[in-house]
């Protein structure tokens, strides 16, 4: 009978009751290259497949009709021991495991299948349940054993199906393993045991070789994974398809509030940190409040202290000064000057007599024993004009003409 692999049983001539026969011939198919695609590329929301306007009444009749063939699948699968596994033992890293899958299911079934993320499933996990809000896929795995009699019509009617590939590439990154051996049925148990927990290994682990293969659907639920879908291989194509959608739509409500929770985790993040940079600047501010009261009490501290040791100085400058000033001669004394001072700030005015041949230091030393220091004032006469803290303090009033009498200006500097 002319038919080919892929064509499905009510568009043959195979009558609801016929005796098959299975001949083995030398296989001549062309194995053509195939290139491994990886889950890298998101797509837009435009390009998203339409599964409202889906015909699942139509997708279900269709399949109907092939799962009943045991008896072909069993035949099938007496000769794949004969088939390279889609993931032989000889595969030592999951990357060349995953691309021998594709390879493999491409020479099989005519289609690439599933679109895989080709890395380590603890990778794929974390490229899709805990990428970042607005990446986060759900993950299914599909596993496959070929010791089950569903393996290779599970393959070709529904992974190999256009519509299952691109809704699983819209809408999820897939992961695949082979658990056809005993080495790598081992390897995929330690893997889940380790990335999805001891419960879900024992969940999988007691399942019958028939209900292989399995599509696993996996999401985040409060940070933890969680597994949430076990699709067997006696399901219908539209009952793979509905469950995917299903687990889809569990996803994003369990993403929502993920995110409403996020949400709400960054604002209580955000407010609580701008509470303390509003804290932080209030105690800045409070600090530099007390460290200028501090630096200002200190400052007025360190003047009192100057202004104490200059008041000090000067109280002992005045008592040097008058002991060391000579006595007032009297008014009936010869050679005699007389100086009438005019203090600033109308302060009044000082009068004395000295000596004309005492020294101008002896001025000075009086003007200090009434609490002027010599380094604060300058000391002027009114014609001619000099300024007589300018001049040699070793020099006699007579040597300076200033005699029998004068009158002086005391100025502040």
């Amino acid at each position: 009978m002319d038919a080919k692999d892929s064509d499905e049983l009510r568009h043959t001539k195979i009558e609801r009751k016929a005796h098959l026969q299975v001949k083995r011939i030398n296989p001549t198919v062309n194995q053509r290259d195939t290139k491994t695609s990886t889950i890298r590329r998101q797509k837009t929301d435009e390009e998203m497949m339409d599964v409202d306007s889906f015909d699942f009444e139509h997708y279900e009749g269709s399949a109907h009709s092939v799962y009943p063939l045991a008896s072909n699948a069993t035949t099938t699968t007496s000769s794949s021991s004969t088939r390279e596994l889609l993931i032989p033992d000889r595969c030592t890293n999951d990357i060349e495991a995953l691309e021998n899958f594709s390879r493999v299911f491409h020479y099989r079934y005519g289609s690439t299948g599933p679109i895989l993320f080709i890395g380590s499933l603890e990778e794929a996990i974390q490229g899709s349940i805990h990428a970042s809000r607005l990446e986060r896929r759900p993950l299914a795995i599909y596993v496959h054993n070929d010791r089950s009699v569903c393996a290779n019509v599970f393959c070709a009617q529904v992974l190999a199906s256009e519509t299952t590939i691109e809704y699983l590439a819209n809408n999820y990154v897939v992961w695949a393993w082979d658990v056809s051996t005993d080495a790598n049925r081992a390897r995929f148990f330690e893997l889940v045991k380790r990335h999805l927990g001891h419960q879900n290994a024992q969940q999988l682990s007691v399942l019958e070789k028939d209900a292989y293969p399995l599509l696993l659907v996996l999401i985040r639920t409060r940070g933890s994974v969680e597994l949430t879908n076990i699709i067997e291989g006696k399901s219908t194509p539209g009952e793979v398809l509905l469950t995917l959608i299903q687990g889809h739509e569990a996803f994003e409500q369990q993403r929502q509030r993920d995110t409403d929770e996020e949400i709400q985790r960054e604002q209580r993040e955000d407010l609580k940190k701008q509470q303390e940079a509003e804290y932080n600047r209030s105690l800045q501010a409070d600090l530099a409040k007390e460290q200028a009261r501090l630096d200002q009490e200190r400052k007025q501290k360190d003047e009192e202290k100057s202004n104490k040791l200059k008041q000090e100085k000067r109280l002992k400058d005045q008592q040097e000064c008058l002991a060391r000033l000579p006595e007032e001669p009297k008014d009936t004394d010869k050679d005699i000057t007389r100086f009438k001072i005019r203090l600033p700030d109308d302060e009044g005015i000082l009068m004395r007599r000295f000596r004309i041949n005492d020294q101008l230091q002896t001025l000075f030393d009086y003007l200090t024993s009434k609490g002027k220091v010599f380094s604060e004032y300058k000391l002027l006469t009114t014609y001619p004009k000099r300024d007589l803290t300018t001049l040699n303090r070793s020099d006699t009033f007579e040597q300076l003409k200033l005699f029998p009498q004068e009158q002086l200006i005391l100025e502040n500097l």
